[in-house]
């Protein structure tokens, strides 16, 4: 008896969890791109290692880093 499978897809990449703030400081071509990716990278696609998610991570930091000096 030979069963054919089904092919199950792998599951996304995990988002990180300011993911959220993140896309919402995207443009509108940035999340074209977004979902370009998660189209056609899928599983592959881990958006915390993108240039865009990296360089707005570094700002994030730095932001915060510079907002707690004055409070001091």
């Amino acid at each position: 008896m030979n069963r054919m499978k089904i092919y199950t897809p792998p599951k996304p990449a995990p988002l990180p969890e300011d993911y959220d703030e993140f896309y919402s400081s995207l443009s509108v071509e940035e999340k074209e791109l977004d979902l370009l990716a998660k189209e056609k990278l899928g599983s592959s696609y881990f958006i915390q290692w993108t240039h865009m998610y990296r360089n707005w991570s570094k700002k994030k930091a730095e932001k915060k880093k510079a907002e707690e000096e004055k409070k001091e």
